[in-house]
Order: C-alpha cells, then sequence, then structure tokens
C-alpha cells in the first residue's frame, strides 16, 4: 500500500505543477488535470487497464483541499508529507 500512497503523491506533485503552470487555480481545472493525467498514465503504459483507475481518481480529487493550500502557500511540499 505504500507503493501505491507514493505513485499518488508524486502523480499528486505533478498535478499541482501543472495547475501553477497553466496559471489554473480551482477545483474544477483541479479534477480536470486529475483525469487528464491519469488517462496520460495509462496511455504511457504506466497505469493499466488492470489498475483501478477509478479509485486512484477518486483520492486524488479528495486532495483538492490539500492542492489549494499548497498552490495558496506558494507550493509547500511539506503538505504532501503529512499523510
Amino acid at each position: 500500500m505504500d507503493n501505491i500512497t507514493f505513485d499518488l503523491n508524486g502523480v499528486f506533485n505533478e498535478i499541482v505543477t501543472r495547475m501553477e503552470d497553466e496559471g489554473a487555480f480551482d477545483r474544477e481545472a483541479f479534477y480536470d488535470l486529475v483525469e487528464e493525467v491519469l488517462e496520460e498514465k495509462r496511455e504511457m503504459g504506466v497505469l493499466t487497464d488492470d489498475d483501478d483507475i477509478e479509485e486512484w481518481e477518486d483520492v486524488l480529487k479528495k486532495r483538492w483541499p490539500d492542492a489549494e493550500e499548497m498552490i495558496q502557500s506558494g507550493h509547500d511540499n511539506d503538505v504532501l508529507d503529512e499523510e
């Protein structure tokens, strides 16, 4: 289970970074990027149809408050280490 959490944290970081790069800072943009990034990972073969992508999507979307806090605080990575 730790491996999954680590991977999801990496994906979460990627999503927050992309939000900042694109200047998109609301929940809708976050949700869109969660779906987009997971789909890209599936297309690249990082994730497969055997992975529970829908569950991972739900877990990541529930991290919106963390993403919002990171964006507002200037992208403080310590938020990720609190899990």
